[in-house]
């Protein structure tokens, strides 16, 4: 999770010395971006990433260590959203994800419950309300954007655990709830003044014990959306003003 959280702090920081030298650009006679309300849909691809232990940069670990991590078997779903584009480089954003059935599968895991170790099979699902800001950066028909919001997920497992040195089988149902990070990237490209088509990549942390697992977890999508633009027309060109006339 503390890794999520710096990397993406990172990517804010450059995305905002990005968003700085746009607009200087910008103001140099660049078209201005729509500004307005927009909604939207697509289809997604979703997995799980789980962080499974922790390895070293060399060795004997001089250089520290790192957390790895991996994923299930994902699905695809569907995708919906509105927003506010409030300022050229900013926007204000709801949106929904419905990730379709995800397979996580551990072995050896250790249940205290049971007291025992168990061989974990997990069919996950979930469903992910998301409130965010996006902050933008404009290219005429094209614009990259980053995303940071928070992720509002309610998941349902089906588990099967078989006993890993054992006969024994559990069989059970596991719902939970919570709130989690969203981060996400993107990039986008304008149709036909108000038909916009995007590609994002995101993610949304989770719960870990939803699917039997110890370390941080997540739910991994990629987006691909087409979104509608209420008001969008040819963007007036912004002009740089003329210098004042010296008077003699």
């Amino acid at each position: 999770m503390r890794a999520r959280l710096a990397r993406a702090g990172g990517a804010a920081t450059c995305f905002a010395a990005m968003i700085l030298s746009a607009g200087i650009a910008h103001a140099q006679g660049f078209e201005a971006p729509w500004r307005g309300i927009y909604v939207g849909g697509g289809g997604n691809f979703s997995d799980v990433s789980v962080e499974v232990g922790t390895a070293c940069y060399d060795y004997e670990c001089w250089w520290g260590e790192y957390a790895y991590y991996e994923d299930g078997d994902g699905d695809y779903g569907y995708t919906l959203h509105a927003g506010w584009r409030v300022h050229d480089y900013v926007a204000l954003e709801l949106g929904y994800v419905e990730t379709g059935d995800i397979r996580w599968e551990e072995d050896l895991v250790y249940f205290p419950e049971f007291n025992d170790y168990y061989n974990n099979r997990v069919d996950f699902s979930a469903q992910i309300t998301q409130l965010s800001v996006l902050g933008i950066l404009p290219f005429d028909r094209y614009e990259v954007y980053l995303k940071l919001g928070a992720g509002f997920w309610d998941g349902e497992s089906v588990q099967r655990l078989d006993q890993s040195f054992g006969t024994d089988i559990v069989n059970r149902s596991v719902s939970d709830s919570g709130t989690g990070f969203l981060g996400g990237v993107g990039f986008g490209v304008t149709f036909a003044k108000n038909l916009h088509v995007r590609f994002e990549l995101q993610t949304t942390t989770i719960d870990e014990d939803v699917l039997n697992a110890r370390n941080d977890s997540s739910v991994d999508s990629m987006l691909l959306e087409v979104q509608w633009r209420f008001g969008a027309g040819k963007p007036a060109s912004i002009q740089p003003s003329a210098p004042p006339t010296a008077t003699p």
